[in-house]
């Protein structure tokens, strides 16, 4: 009787409280885990609508550029040319914003990446389209960050008549009388360094505008991607 009434020891009592302490590690460790687990997937999806979203965009702007025509005043080129400036890590030119943005119609555009705060962004400045035949005053632009940070944006762009792609526009060598009716690439490659998740390739078909393409007869033309 005196056996069964006997309480437990100090050794027991600790061993109990070591014991219960570890299993509370476990359990805290596994809600740690589990609570990153769920941080990282809500990331990874806001990534992926972030990505669909600017991807929308590109696709909407770059689908839809005019093919209109500037007289020109550099030697060995053609007297006229669309505003079209295509180089492997920018890209300006005259497309159509689309209204969801509050600025819709035709607006000189540029692609680039600039300094920002953690790095470098990808950003889309827009101006309205004044029918200057150029735009430089990109810093006083309005402008909508694509994706940050990145590290470097590379740029193609197809030459429609033999499918090659070449890092500027036009193609070196290639004669102007060679290139399509429009002056533009038929389509452009883009690919994005420095989001994560990582983008895929991106591929954005050029239309020319209905009314500025010498080329169009009828029909209502919009921008895809490949």
């Amino acid at each position: 009787m005196k056996r069964l009434r006997r309480g437990f020891t100090l050794v027991e009592v600790l061993i109990a409280l070591v014991l219960l302490s570890l299993l509370m590690l476990v359990l805290a460790g596994a809600l740690r885990a589990l609570g990153g687990v769920e941080e990282r997937v809500e990331q990874r999806i806001t990534a992926a609508d972030d990505e669909r979203a600017a991807v929308r965009l590109l696709g909407d702007v770059l689908g839809r550029v005019s093919a209109r025509r500037f007289p020109l005043r550099q030697a060995g080129g053609p007297a006229e040319a669309p505003f079209f400036e295509a180089t492997p890590n920018a890209l300006s030119w005259i497309g159509i914003m689309p209204a969801r943005f509050g600025a819709g119609g035709r607006h000189y555009c540029r692609l680039a990446v600039e300094p920002g705060p953690g790095g470098g962004r990808l950003v889309l400045r827009y101006a309205p389209w004044t029918g200057a035949p150029t735009f430089a005053d990109w810093d006083h632009a309005q402008s909508q960050v694509i994706v940050a940070p990145v590290q470097q944006l590379s740029l193609r762009y197809q030459d429609p008549a033999s499918g090659q792609w070449s890092a500027v526009w036009p193609p070196p060598g290639v004669p102007f009388n060679a290139l399509p009716s429009t002056l533009l690439p038929g389509a452009v490659d883009i690919q994005v360094e420095g989001p994560e998740p990582s983008w895929p390739p991106l591929t954005v078909v050029v239309v020319a505008t209905r009314s500025s393409d010498p080329s169009a007869a009828t029909g209502s033309f919009g921008g895809g991607r490949l």
